[in-house]
This record gives structure tokens, C-alpha cells and sequence, in this order.
């Protein structure tokens, strides 16, 4: 933005200093042509699309994205809940509503899930995750645009004194402890 801005006033300075004559009252508008516009335009959605691919690109590098795209091709209408990475491996343990139905998985970013354990009573479960508006994968992205060097270590959707939030926590790429994040699940 600063480089938009700094261009900007690069190019309009000998503009406006054309647009006035000799006999200018001092009412002068400054004028900047269509096409001294559209390089600015095109300056400035350029930086954004840039910053933006950044962003994107360090948020698509954590394998949690893997796993998620993983769980909902086996089960097309299940909502994930809960992503725990094991630490030193490639597995993580995840829980997905399906139905009426809680399913506890062992998945690897290698595509590999098997049910570790099937629970039909779990109710506050299965209410949260049909109450839910924003996915795990959603509140996983927000997550990572306040900390883009972060890597996902759990997601968790919990509701606490009435509101429901996914609560994420963050490892740095060392492995420790970055920061815990809560985002509004509806």
C-alpha cells in the first residue's frame, strides 16, 4: 500500500502542475489520466494479491489441511470437532460427527484412517457440531492469518459459559508452545 500511495503521489505531482495556467484562480483540480489511474489500480491489487498468495501459501502448507481433506472424502457429510497432531509423527487423532454418530480416527498425512472408536451417546458432542457455522477448516485458516508461522497442534470445538468456539493451539516450527486461539464457532 505505501508503494501505491508513494506511486501516486509520484505521478500526480507534474499532473496537477499541468492542469494549472497562468491565469488559475487557485481552483484548480488535480487531474490524473485514466491510464496514470489504472497503473495505480493495478499497482495497488497487485500488492493485495500478492500479500494475500503469501498468506495462502503459508496457511496451506500445514498438514492439518491434509488430514481435514483426508476425513471429509471418507465421510462426505461428517463435521470434524476435534484435530489433536501426535507429536514427532505423521498421525493425528480426529473426531467427526456423522449422523448421529462420533467416530474417534487415526489418520496419517499418507491418507491411511482407521476408527479407533465409535460413540453413539454423545449428544453435546453432536449438538455442537451441527450448531456450528464455521468449519474447523475455517476457524483453522483464521487461526493461522494471526500467526502465518504457525503450525496446528489441536483444534477443538467446545462451547464454554454458552458461546460455542473452536479453540486452536499453535506450536512454532520448533515444536513448542506459540499461542492459543479461540474463534467464534457460529
Amino acid at each position: 500500500m505505501k508503494n501505491a500511495k508513494l506511486f501516486l503521489a509520484l505521478i500526480s505531482a507534474p499532473l496537477i502542475l499541468a492542469g494549472c495556467s497562468s491565469t488559475d484562480t487557485g481552483t484548480a483540480e488535480p487531474t490524473i489520466s485514466s491510464e496514470a489511474a489504472s497503473v495505480v489500480a493495478a499497482s495497488t491489487a497487485s500488492s493485495s494479491t500478492a500479500a494475500s498468495s503469501a498468506t495462502d501459501t503459508a496457511i496451506d502448507d500445514d498438514p492439518v489441511f491434509d488430514i481435514i481433506d483426508i476425513v471429509l472424502a471418507q465421510y462426505p457429510d461428517g463435521i470434524i470437532t476435534d484435530i489433536d497432531r501426535e507429536d514427532s509423527s505423521d498421525q493425528y487423532e480426529v473426531d467427526v460427527v456423522v449422523g448421529q454418530e462420533v467416530l474417534e480416527l487415526d489418520v496419517t498425512t499418507s491418507g491411511q484412517i482407521s476408527v479407533d472408536d465409535r460413540d453413539n451417546d454423545d449428544d453435546d458432542d453432536i449438538r455442537e457440531a451441527h450448531a456450528a457455522t464455521v468449519t474447523a477448516a475455517q476457524a483453522i485458516g483464521l487461526a493461522l492469518d494471526q500467526y502465518p508461522d504457525g503450525i496446528i497442534d489441536s483444534v477443538e470445538l467446545d462451547e464454554d459459559d454458552g458461546q460455542l468456539k473452536w479453540k486452536i493451539d499453535l506450536d512454532d516450527t520448533s515444536g513448542n508452545d506459540l499461542a492459543d486461539v479461540e474463534i467464534a464457532a457460529v
